[in-house]
């Protein structure tokens, strides 16, 4: 039975690996998209502030 633990380990490590991958992308793409939302939001209120100095 003591082989069997080998593949056990071999999977669980697998295991564990792919989930610390698939946070870090998790991560990343999070970071992307706060980015992206930041951006949007300041061209947000450019375009108000440009539409609210027009009517002066």
């Amino acid at each position: 039975m003591e082989p069997n633990f080998k593949w056990l380990w071999a999977a669980f490590s697998v295991a564990w690996a792919m989930h610390v991958g698939y946070v870090t992308f998790l991560s990343g793409r999070t970071r992307e998209l706060e980015r992206q939302v930041r951006d949007l939001r300041a061209q947000l209120e450019q375009t108000a502030g440009t539409a609210g100095n027009s009517g002066d």
